[in-house]
């Protein structure tokens, strides 16, 4: 059985495909004061991130083919960004819905999308993200809990904010 790289609902799309990426689109979010994690950077570096990681896109499409004269893709409005082998560990960052579309249950769905997609993936050990605080949303969709784990608790995560950081070190 294929793994999906495509979902459909409403008006909206999220896909893995590489080529409906928009790093201008992204760079744009960072520059959001909802997305308080991320500033924005050089486009080639954006580019390149997201090259390196699997990421689910999420997409507005157009509502009629008049609409979509003159433009290369859906418009992108969202992205959850995995840092991955594909095979035993992922990294979940860069989870955003730009404001105006949100309330409409797209963060639930494309975090639903990710779980799909590595559920399909017999092998992986772990799946982790950072947040600034508790999430039911990924508690309840990804099955995700907040470290300590393992027998007694011995297990440690270790960090170092780097110098693109802009959260307090």
């Amino acid at each position: 059985m294929s793994t999906p790289t495509e979902w459909y609902r409403d008006q909206y799309l999220i896909s893995i495909s590489p080529s409906l990426l928009q790093p201008a689109a992204v760079n744009e979010a960072f520059k959001s004061d909802s997305i308080y994690w991320a500033k924005p950077i050089g486009e080639p570096l954006v580019k390149k991130m997201l090259e390196k990681s699997l990421c689910f896109g999420l997409y507005e499409l157009p509502s009629s083919t008049s609409s979509i004269a003159g433009k290369n893709g859906p418009r992108q409005i969202g992205l959850a960004r995995l840092i991955t082998d594909e095979v035993s560990f992922a990294y979940l960052t860069d989870v955003y819905v730009l404001d105006e579309f949100q309330g409409k249950g797209l963060g639930t769905w494309l975090i639903e999308c990710v779980e799909a997609h590595v559920m399909k993936w017999p092998e992986l050990r772990r799946i982790m993200l950072i947040t600034s605080h508790t999430n039911k949303l990924y508690e309840e969709k990804l099955g995700v809990k907040p470290f300590p784990q393992g027998v007694n608790n011995e297990m440690s995560v270790f960090s170092r904010a780097g110098l693109g950081s802009v959260l307090p070190h």
